[in-house]
Formats: C-alpha cells, structure tokens, sequence
C-alpha cells in the first residue's frame, strides 16, 4: 500500500455520519457512499459538527445514470427571461403550459375545410360505383382463366401488358410417322429384334460362368469359360509360340547337345570335401580387415556400449562413460567451478578459509540480538539518516517540512 492515504472509513453497517471527527478530518461511509467531513473546531482539535459533502449516495452526480427518489423543489424558479433554448436546459412548468395552450388536443376532430386541399384531392377521385373515363390501373387486380382444350392463367391490373401462356389439352387423336418430324430417321437408326446386322462395336451383359442358354455370350463370358475349362500352360500360344507344330522347349534342348554345353563341370566332388583358404577368392583379405580377439589394436574411432554409471570391472569404457563419471564427481557443478584450480581461486587461495570466515563472522551482529549490540546506537542511526524521528513515540510522531515518500496512512473505520 505505498503511497496510499486512507481516509477514515465504514465498509458495512449503519448508514449516515460518524459521530465525531477532527476538525478537517475526512470520513467515507460506503453504506450510503457518502463524504463527511468535520468542521469547526472546539479549541481541542475536535470538529464542532459532521456534514456530507459529496458522495453519489446524497448528490446528484454531474454525468452518468443517476435515479433521484422523491419531490424535488428549487428554492429559486427561473425567471422568464430563463426560458429554456438549448436542447439541455430544464424547463419551468409555467412556460410548459404557455407553449401548451396554442396547442390542441389528443383527441379532437376537424372538418374536411380545415385540411387545404383535401376537398379538391376528394373531387378528383372515382366514387366506388363510377365507371373509370381514364385510369392506369385497376384498384384490384383480376385474373384471366382459360377453359376447355386451352388452360392456363394470368393476373392482369392495366399497369402494364401481360403475357399468357396457354396449353392444349389431349384431344386423343392418332397420326402417321410422316406427321412426326425426324420420326422415321429415328427408328431406321434403330435394331430389328428379328436379325439384327449390328455394326461397330456392340456390348451386352456378360452372362454368370457356366450359363448355357440363348443368352448372348460376351467376349469376357467366352474368356472366362476357357479359364474354367483349365487349359493351364497346354495352350498351343504358350507351348509353341513360333506355331510351327513343335514343343518350344524340345527345340531348344534340340539344338544344345552335351558336347556344345559350355562351363559344364569336369568332374562333380562329393558332398563332404575341404578347400583351402586361398580357394576363396577374397577370404584372406577380408580375414586380415578384422581385429583379433587378443590385443586388438584398433584404429579409426571405435565404438562399444556405454557400462552403466558405477561399474568397476573389466568391461571397456567408453567417453560417455568417463564423462558421466567426472560429472559425478564434480556433482554437476558449473563451467566456472568444475576444477580443483576453479574451486582453489573460489576461496581465495586460502588453506585456513574455514578459520578467516569464522573470524569474519565473529566482528558481525548478532540476528538474535534485534540491533541491541550496537555499540553506538546514537552513531549508527545518524548513519541510517533517521534523524530523531526515530526516537520519537509511535503514537505522536511530529513531522516539519521534508517530504514522504512510498508509505501508507490508515485513518481507521468508525
């Protein structure tokens, strides 16, 4: 609450005034969120009476919604020559009732005379019964309905022409093909059901596998029936491609006797035997690439699992291994003290550090004390720049001139 002053206050409770202030002294109630303020003054300090002096619970407030409850009177009317002019002033009810009176009343009836031109408007209009010299259009529109062979309607006003279209009925009549325009060309395009001579390429429903009736049969019903008759690779197109009436494969074995087969074995070793290992070609070199299980010396970076952190035998230790190791040691400490030189310069390079810090310690004040070991208070306030205001009571504290900054003033409640 920095820089806060409070005024003396009441958050809930009883509405109305406190029953005594200081003279000066300011009091909000938030009951009736009123301002009192205290006024005069007794010889003592104290305010001889508490009057409102501003607040949205006892004042009208100059913007904003306010509702005002009960009868209202002003002391002073406004005079004629107040009228109100602008769109904001208030009205006197006497000059309300001036400007009322040349004006008639809500309910009140007039004659045709006292409307100008109104009788001149009438005469020019039509009686209900009149028949129309000129008119531009029908007060009620009407519609025209055709009967008979010929239907059809449409609603007509006189406002402007109109269009109907009409449609003849079914009078059940017969005609010729000639009578009927492209008739004739159209069914020549048509099939005969008897013997039709199709042309192109036509289609039809491919009949279920193994249908035998005089259904029209589709190509794919056709390749379908072959397949399920399961020639297999006995087809003439696959055993004999070239069509000459002989077995592909005989051909072949035909014209490649033994004696022209090349890269045929000599002789066939049986099936247990030993090679040496200059037989394969390539073994040795592939051999002398790999480490030897004894004293290995390996080149490159050479990589193996990582033991888990804490393991003490003879398994390999990898980088990641040492690293976690070092960082356990040093317990995670930071850049700039994770060596024993970083450590040695953090505390000065002193082998007796324990034994200065406690001697430093010892010339401090003690927190237990509260400043009671001060040895000289006088001194040591005069250095704080706390002046005698520090020595004086906390309940008559006299301040003259200087300025306050960053504290709170409570008034209290009431």
């Amino acid at each position: 609450m920095a820089n806060t002053i409070q005024l003396k206050r009441r958050v809930s409770g009883v509405a109305g005034a406190p029953a005594a202030l200081k003279s000066g002294e300011l009091a909000h109630n938030e009951v009736d969120d009123t301002l009192y303020v205290g006024k005069g003054d007794d010889g003592a300090g104290n305010a001889t009476s508490v009057v409102p002096m501003a607040g949205s619970g006892g004042f009208l407030a100059l913007v904003g919604t306010q509702t005002v409850a009960g009868a209202k009177t002003f002391s002073l009317v406004p005079k004629s020559s107040q009228d109100a002019s602008a769109a904001t002033d208030l009205v006197r009810k006497s000059q309300l009732d001036a400007g009322l009176a040349t004006k008639a009343a809500l309910s009140h009836a007039h004659v045709l005379s006292d409307v100008t031109g109104l009788q001149t408007a009438l005469d020019a209009k039509l009686g209900t019964s009149a028949t129309a010299v000129a008119a531009n259009k029908l007060a009620t529109a009407r519609t025209i309905t055709l009967a008979g062979d010929l239907s059809g309607s449409v609603s007509f006003d006189g406002s402007a022409n109109i269009t109907l279209t009409a449609a003849v009925a079914d009078d059940s009549h017969a005609h010729v093909i000639a009578n009927v325009d492209g008739l004739q060309a159209a069914l020549d395009a048509k099939a005969p059901l008897a013997s039709p001579a199709l042309t192109g390429t036509p289609s039809a429903p491919t009949a279920i596998t193994g249908t035998s009736t005089t259904q029209l049969a589709t190509t794919a019903f056709v390749q379908e029936a072959i397949v399920a008759f399961g020639p297999g690779d006995m087809l003439k197109s696959t055993y004999d491609a070239d069509g000459d009436g002989k077995v592909d494969a005989a051909e072949v074995a035909d014209a490649a006797p033994w004696a022209g087969i090349t890269g045929k074995p000599t002789s066939f070793p049986p099936s247990a035997h030993a090679h040496a290992m200059s037989d394969v070609t390539g073994l040795q070199a592939a051999l002398d690439a790999k480490a030897p299980l004894a004293s290995p010396a390996f080149t490159g970076a050479p990589t193996a699992p990582t033991a888990t952190a804490g393991t003490n035998t003879a398994q390999i230790a990898t980088t990641g291994f040492v690293a976690a190791a070092i960082a356990a040691l040093i317990d995670a400490a930071p850049g700039a003290l994770d060596t024993l030189n970083e450590l040695a310069a953090a505390l000065g390079d002193d082998p007796n550090f324990a034994s200065t810090v406690t001697n430093a310690l010892a010339g401090k004040l003690s927190a237990a004390s509260n400043l009671s070991d001060l040895p000289n208070v006088v001194t040591a306030r005069a250095n704080l720049g706390l002046g005698t205001m520090a020595v004086q009571n906390a309940a008559s504290v006299a301040i003259t001139g200087g300025t306050i900054s960053g504290i709170a003033l409570d008034g209290g409640t009431f």
